[in-house]
């Protein structure tokens, strides 16, 4: 008949036939050496008693365990301080991105004060080419005089004399806090969303009282990921509200700077922070100034 045996080393139970009683071998377990009791001998003996582990085996045990429960407390508690530091750092930069943006959205609106609408996305010349960003337009308004008077602004972005001011100076609050990671020390983390339907089509920008939607749920500026151009902050581009499919994954779509949404202002220069999975039809609701759609009040809370 089969006897139950247990090894001392691992603690597998295992069924063994009477015919192995008193040999030794390995475990098929663990592969430790184990000496099989003599099991015909226990049973027919009247002090016969159930195999049991010697008390330095259950001490190297019990030793074992403690360690292992040991090693897995330090191995989650570490895990865990990496999650939290990198959730403190991510918690760090959304809040210094929406502290940017609310600058950018401020510098916005006193330039829709004097001259009756938005900055338009660049200035053109004569032939209609572009010249120069709506972010050069609105440096006088950040503080930037004496950068906004170096750029010659009947110049192309791009003139050698430009590109040389663009790339030794530009405004902090034009660089996302992600940006330096990356290297990308010249580029800027900010856009308008341009096209029809938006604050800056192409017939010309509005002003903040030709929005006829709630101003507080009605986008201004957003955070994208530089579009695949040269990258410099002065360069006329933004994202296109034509070709817009939601937040992250495009080099056209807001957001990409953070894992997990992107930071955007509203027009009464409150900024918010929206969730990757914000539908498409709820954030081009939130681009358009004048469409009319239903968005709960709790859309950016």
């Amino acid at each position: 008949m089969p006897y139950l045996f247990t090894c001392p080393h691992c603690q597998t139970k295992t069924q063994v036939e009477d015919r192995y009683s008193g040999q030794r071998g390995e475990c098929v377990t663990c592969g430790g050496e184990i000496q099989l009791p003599d099991f015909a001998t226990e049973a027919t003996s009247p002090h016969a008693k159930s195999p049991s582990i010697p008390k330095q085996f259950a001490s190297i045990v019990a030793a074992v365990v403690v360690l292992i429960l040991f090693l897995a407390i330090g191995v989650a508690a570490i895990y865990q301080g990496r999650q939290t530091v990198g959730m403190l750092q991510t918690n760090r930069d959304r809040a210094a991105s929406i502290r940017n943006l609310e600058k950018i959205a401020a510098a916005m609106n006193a330039y829709a004060a004097d001259h009756g609408s938005y900055p338009p996305p660049f200035t053109t010349d004569a032939s209609g080419k572009p010249l120069q960003s709506w972010r050069v337009l609105i440096l006088p308004y950040l503080g930037e005089d004496e950068l906004y008077n170096l750029i010659d602004r009947n110049a192309a972005w791009d003139s050698q004399e430009n590109i040389t001011v663009a790339f030794s100076q530009m405004p902090a609050v034009y660089r996302h806090p992600q940006s330096q990671a990356r290297g990308g020390f010249n580029e800027s983390g900010y856009y308008l969303v341009t096209g029809d339907r938006t604050l800056f089509p192409s017939s010309g920008p509005l002003g903040p009282n030709q929005v006829v939607d709630d101003p507080l749920k009605t986008i201004l500026v957003v955070e994208a990921s530089p579009p695949v151009t040269s990258g410099v902050w002065t360069e006329p581009v933004d994202v296109d509200f034509a070709t817009l499919q939601g937040i992250g994954g495009s080099s056209n779509n807001i957001g990409g700077q953070l894992d997990t949404g992107a930071a955007i202002v509203t027009v009464d220069e409150r900024g918010h922070f929206l969730d990757d999975a914000t539908p498409v039809s709820t954030l081009r609701a939130l681009v358009t100034p004048r469409g009319g759609e239903p968005l709960a009040d709790d859309t950016l809370d």
